[in-house]
């Protein structure tokens, strides 16, 4: 059997920018009867983004009507925490990648790089000769707020540059926010980083137009400008191509479980491109009160971080948590295996003031 190596896709954005729901909405309409895997990196040492995407996953898989129980996961997510994705040194890297190549042998991989991330590495290392006959990488998208150009905490910043140098496609999202001064804005910073041909979408929906998704669907089958192996000298057998692969391969470890303290808890803190991360994750026998821990979202929201995710077991039931600058977004949500808080800042944070407001919550 002949089978072409993996198509794969790199999305990338600054903080909170929307890389997460975009990623749910393509795996809601992803072609039926083909196998997607998502490996998600976060700056934050706990991760929360994968938690999200595999509820979403698991809602696309139960509203089809031919799945069984008993049928193999059409999405599998991964996620690798702490930062280390854009890192070709780091063995993690690989070993995720690798774990999910071959536990799910998917049609399409689509990777999400920390909004902190270099994506120049992770492009390096998909183009090196150690994937040249597995993956095929293709079409890259960058997601940008126009809102945050005037910034200098995002227009001095040069991970956002290289962000949206490498892309192949650019998309303006949440522009129904934006002003006509936002607009001119965005144009001339990419005009600064000689962008004014790349492709630019403004998308006002939160990803929601089927039309806009069928259309970056077909965008993702598109060549990426650093790819330079034809596809047509890459096709090997898939047993000849497995076995070649993972004779090269690093030892699988497990980097998903947590380990709990007696406590029940585990803190977890990280810093680099200056910025700061502070993270908690709860077995799920602790509960919160919704009332308190809303308080206490309130109180972190007065300090400017630039963001807040969680997931959260409460009295009242399991709450996503999502904010952006002083944006707050609440979902609910039908499960969770525990509860997970990251605050991400521009500042250094107090861990133990935070984590005494956070345990008088339970």
């Amino acid at each position: 059997m002949i089978t072409k190596p993996i198509n794969t896709n790199i999305i990338t954005g600054f903080l909170g920018v929307g890389k997460t729901t975009l990623i749910s909405q393509l795996l809601a309409h992803k072609p039926k009867g083909e196998v997607w895997a998502v490996l998600v990196n976060e700056f934050g040492e706990i991760g929360i983004d994968g938690g999200l995407l595999n509820a979403a996953a698991a809602g696309n898989e139960n509203s089809d009507p031919d799945a069984t129980p008993a049928k193999p996961a059409s999405i599998v997510i991964k996620e690798v925490p702490g930062g280390c994705l854009c890192c070709v040194s780091g063995l993690p890297t690989q070993v995720a990648i690798n774990q999910l190549i071959q536990q799910t042998k998917p049609d399409r991989l689509l990777i999400e790089p920390t909004g902190l991330g270099h994506p120049a590495e992770i492009v390096k290392l998909l183009t090196s000769e150690y994937y040249r006959n597995v993956i095929t990488l293709q079409s890259s998208v960058c997601l940008v707020d126009a809102r945050k150009i005037s910034d200098p905490r995002y227009q001095n910043h040069g991970t956002f540059a290289q962000q949206l140098q490498m892309a192949d496609v650019l998309l303006a999202n949440k522009a129904q926010h934006y002003t006509e001064t936002d607009h001119v804005q965005l144009q001339q910073f990419l005009n600064t980083l000689h962008l004014q041909q790349a492709p630019l979408i403004n998308v006002d929906n939160h990803f929601t137009d089927v039309d806009l998704i069928q259309q970056l669907l077909l965008r993702l089958n598109t060549p990426t400008k650093y790819q330079t192996v034809q596809a047509g000298q890459r096709l090997l057998g898939r047993k000849t191509l497995m076995d070649n692969w993972l004779s090269n391969e690093p030892p699988l470890s497990d980097i998903d479980t947590p380990e709990f303290s007696p406590t029940g808890f585990i803190h977890k803190t990280n810093q680099g491109e200056g910025c700061y991360s502070s993270g908690w994750v709860f077995s799920a026998e602790h509960c919160f009160h919704f009332e308190q821990f809303m308080a206490w979202v309130d109180t972190v929201k007065m300090e400017n971080v630039l963001r807040l995710k969680a997931i959260v077991i409460t009295y009242d039931g399991v709450l996503s948590v999502n904010m952006v600058d002083d944006k707050l977004m609440l979902n609910e949500l039908d499960d969770a295996l525990d509860t997970r808080v990251e605050i991400i800042s521009d500042m250094p944070l107090e861990h133990q003031r935070l984590q005494q407001q956070l345990l008088a919550c339970l």
